[in-house]
């Protein structure tokens, strides 16, 4: 079984047509034929149907069994061709999210570039949610995730650095403000600033919604963390935030929630289990590790 026939295969089964498939690939119509004949010929089975007039096919359940198996095979193997190139290259494709990458990662910075490898970061930075599907893809070599759960599992390799706490943040001239811990069922009636879906608090957010049985009123989302903490400072409303974030020169109170169920703030350090990390790789790994887990696993 040739990789190229699976290619054209999938293709055909999303064009419905073998001159498109044909143009597209930039092969005369005879290739594609052939091409899926041989897999015919390799299951013993029809994958295709021809109507009357050749202008379109049907692919039948065959087929589309066959089609499951090739979107996976294709994809690994061009994770595979990602992976091999990457052996060889000096540069490490990083993806860093916005707040881990402003208030966690500089604590490794200074070591990296000592060690001449901060150069080598070609980092891209956005949602973990984004990062992750990245990393899955091979877009990515290594990536510092947050998360609610761990990232570990067949596919992944996740080493946890930190569990940081969710707080809730108000401003100085909030009536929560002389507070020091509240129940989240308590803030039915506030209204909240919260980050866009890219990020991991509206996941905790959402799950701490089920558990108390409310349903907060969000008048903003936004994506900048400045922007959210002067928002709150202005007491437009408050705000749910890691306190991985919090810094005494924000300038705003932040409460602990007293409630039975709290999601926490996981930081790890991720790479694809299938991937062989290069000698750059490895060194970036190991100082990451290194600095990153010193007085920052918070039970």
């Amino acid at each position: 079984m040739k990789i190229r026939d699976l290619t054209y295969f999938s293709k055909l089964a999303s064009l419905k047509n073998f001159t498109a498939v044909a143009d597209y690939f930039s092969v005369r119509q005879p290739t594609i034929t052939m091409a899926v004949k041989r897999l015919e010929r390799e299951f013993d089975t029809t994958l295709v149907l021809r109507d009357q007039s050749h202008q379109s096919i049907l692919i039948t359940p065959s087929g589309h069994q066959l089609l499951k198996h090739a979107h996976r095979i294709i994809d690994e193997v061009e994770l595979t061709n990602l992976d091999m190139a990457a052996l060889n290259q000096e540069q490490v494709r990083f993806g860093l999210p916005p707040i881990i990458g402003h208030y966690f990662f500089p604590k490794a910075a200074s070591r990296l570039a000592q060690a001449g490898l901060l150069s080598q970061l070609a980092v891209t930075e956005t949602g973990s949610g984004e990062l992750l599907t990245a990393l899955e893809d091979g877009k990515l070599d290594i990536a510092l995730l947050g998360s609610t759960h761990s990232l570990n599992n067949s596919l992944l390799n996740a080493t946890l650095l930190a569990k940081h706490h969710f707080k809730i943040i108000v401003s100085p001239k909030s009536h929560l403000a002389s507070q020091q811990k509240i129940a989240f069922q308590d803030l039915h009636d506030e209204k909240f600033i919260m980050q866009t879906e890219d990020f991991v608090h509206p996941t905790a957010f959402g799950a701490l919604n089920k558990f108390s049985f409310i349903n907060p009123n969000i008048i903003y989302k936004t994506g900048d963390i400045t922007l959210l903490k002067n928002l709150v400072h202005e007491n437009v409303g408050i705000g749910f935030l890691t306190e991985t974030a919090l810094t005494p020169q924000d300038e705003l109170v932040s409460l602990a929630l007293t409630d039975s169920f709290q999601p926490e703030f996981l930081i790890s350090l991720v790479f694809r289990q299938s991937q062989l990390p290069s000698a750059t790789q490895k060194k970036v790994i190991d100082i990451l590790i290194q600095a990153l887990r010193t007085d920052s696993y918070h039970q």
